[in-house]
């Protein structure tokens, strides 16, 4: 009987290490929305120009969903500038609009690391965007 004890209790010893190793935390990904809206005027010739968007800004990890919450006065107030500086051909063309995106999405990883010394920030969306010419 305690043949089979002794390698039953060596295998479950085993298993048992072999599964803490394995349990380490996984960062969940996160999306900070930028709220309320950014309702802002563009371009600089002719009559007045809207946008209106909502931004959220995908985060992995409660660190960097901590670290972006806290400026974000600071990425809005930047954010506004961007939207701000653009023309007609930008904002009412699909590449445009990505360009934009893009550009944002460096603009805000630009700050994050003047600001924490890391990007923090994987991707940014806009969830809608309107225009009104």
């Amino acid at each position: 009987m305690f043949k089979f004890l002794l390698p039953l209790a060596g295998l479950i010893l085993f298993s048992c290490a072999s599964f803490s190793n394995e349990a380490e935390p996984v960062a969940q990904t996160k999306y900070i929305h930028l709220t309320p809206a950014f309702v802002v005027n563009y371009g600089n010739v002719g009559r007045m120009k809207y946008l209106r968007t909502e931004i959220a800004l995908k985060v992995v990890g409660d660190e960097a969903a901590s670290a972006v919450t806290n400026h974000r006065p600071f990425i809005r107030h930047n954010l506004v500038f961007l939207l701000t500086s653009q023309d007609s051909e930008v904002v009412n063309s699909t590449t445009g609009r990505e360009t934009l995106r893009k550009l944002a999405l460096e603009e805000v990883q630009s700050l994050m690391i003047e600001l924490e010394g890391s990007p923090y920030v994987e991707d940014l969306f806009f969830e809608n965007f309107v225009v009104q010419n």
